[in-house]
C-alpha cells in the first residue's frame, strides 16, 4: 500500500465489467472537459495486463491540465481478474474513489457475447461459447468479484451505479454519478445522450479476429496513433460493423432459449447481489425479455 497519492489530485477508477454502460460513461465524462482522463486510448488495461510495467507506464497515459478537477479511468476488465483488486491497492492505496457499473447479469452476459462475436472472437452458439470463454458467465457473479475487492476495499467504498437508470433517464443518472464523483453537474449533449457502442455484427469475422489481434498489440506496445488513425477513417466501422439506432441489427439473434438458458446459469446471482448489498434491487425485477436491452 502506498502512501503517497499517485497524481496531485482526486483519482476515479471505474472497475465495473464490460457492456455496463461503461463505453456511454467514457465518452461523457470526456466531453466535460474537466476531467482527465487517458490520452489517445480509451483503457490502459494496466491492472489486469499490464502492471508489470510500472507506476511510469500508467501516469504517461494522464496529460493533468489545470481545468481538470480529477483523473480517471473507465477500466472494464478489472473487475473479474483476480490479481486486480490487489493491484489497484498497491498503487492507491485509500488514495482512489471506486465507481462500479452494473447491469443485469443475463443482458450483460448476453451483450457480452454478442460483444465478442462482432470481434471475431467466436462464431459458436452462446452456450458453445461459454464454454470456449468462460469470462461470459463469469464475469457476470457480480457478488463473488466484489468480495474480491472487498479484501481491500470496503464495500461502501464501491459506489455501485446501474445501466438500467441510465437506460430510464439519462438525466438523473448522470446527476447521481456527479454526485458519487463530488462533480457539479453538467448537460449531456445530443450527441452523448443517444445510445453508444451498440453491439454489430462483423462482415467477416475472420479479418474482426485478425484486426483485433492487430490492435492489442498496437495498445501493448503504446502505439495508438495507428488505432485512432483506423477509427478516425472508418475503417473500425468496415471491420467490425455498423450498428443500428437502439442495436436494432442484432434483435433476431435474441433466442428465448439463449435467454432461459442464461437464467439457469445465472438464477441466483441476483439474490445473493441482493443479499449482500442490504437491499432490493428493483431495476433487475423488470421483464428481461425486452430485447432492446439485451443487445446493447
Amino acid at each position: 500500500m502506498t502512501d503517497t497519492p499517485l497524481f496531485d489530485r482526486p483519482f476515479i477508477l471505474s472497475m465495473g465489467p464490460q457492456r455496463a454502460g461503461t463505453s456511454w460513461l467514457d465518452r461523457y465524462l470526456r466531453e466535460r472537459g474537466d476531467i482527465c482522463m487517458p490520452h489517445d486510448v480509451k483503457e490502459i488495461f494496466f491492472f489486469d495486463r499490464n502492471y508489470d510495467r510500472g507506476d511510469a507506464f500508467y501516469t504517461s497515459h494522464f496529460h493533468p491540465q489545470p481545468q481538470h478537477r480529477a483523473i480517471m479511468e473507465v477500466s472494464t476488465t478489472s473487475f473479474d481478474e483476480k490479481d486486480a483488486p490487489a493491484n489497484v491497492f498497491k498503487t492507491f492505496g485509500e488514495h482512489v474513489t471506486l465507481l462500479c457499473p452494473l447491469r443485469h447479469p443475463v443482458a450483460r452476459s448476453y451483450s457480452l457475447y454478442l460483444h465478442y462475436k462482432r470481434y471475431g472472437m467466436t462464431s459458436a452458439t452462446l452456450q458453445q461459447a461459454c464454454r470456449d470463454i468462460p469470462q461470459i458467465l463469469e464475469s457476470s457473479h457480480y457478488t463473488r468479484h466484489l468480495k474480491q475487492w472487498m479484501t481491500y476495499y470496503p464495500l461502501e467504498k464501491m459506489h455501485i451505479i446501474f445501466q438500467e437508470d441510465l437506460e430510464d433517464n439519462c438525466d438523473e443518472y448522470v446527476d447521481q454519478v456527479c454526485r458519487i464523483l463530488d462533480l457539479p453537474p453538467m448537460p449531456i449533449s445530443a450527441e452523448v445522450k443517444g445510445r453508444y457502442n451498440q453491439t454489430t455484427r462483423a462482415p467477416i469475422p475472420a479479418l474482426a479476429k485478425m484486426a483485433q489481434k492487430g490492435a492489442d498489440f498496437l495498445r501493448r506496445h503504446k502505439l495508438y496513433g495507428p488505432i485512432n488513425a483506423a477509427k478516425a477513417i472508418g475503417l473500425k466501422q468496415v471491420i467490425f460493423g455498423r450498428g443500428g439506432e437502439g442495436g436494432r441489427d442484432d434483435l433476431d439473434q435474441v433466442r428465448n432459449e439463449d435467454i432461459a438458458w442464461l437464467h439457469g446459469q445465472l438464477s441466483d446471482e441476483i439474490g445473493k447481489l441482493e443479499t449482500l448489498l442490504g437491499r432490493r434491487i428493483d431495476q433487475w425485477h423488470a421483464d428481461i425479455a425486452d430485447h432492446s436491452k439485451m443487445t446493447g
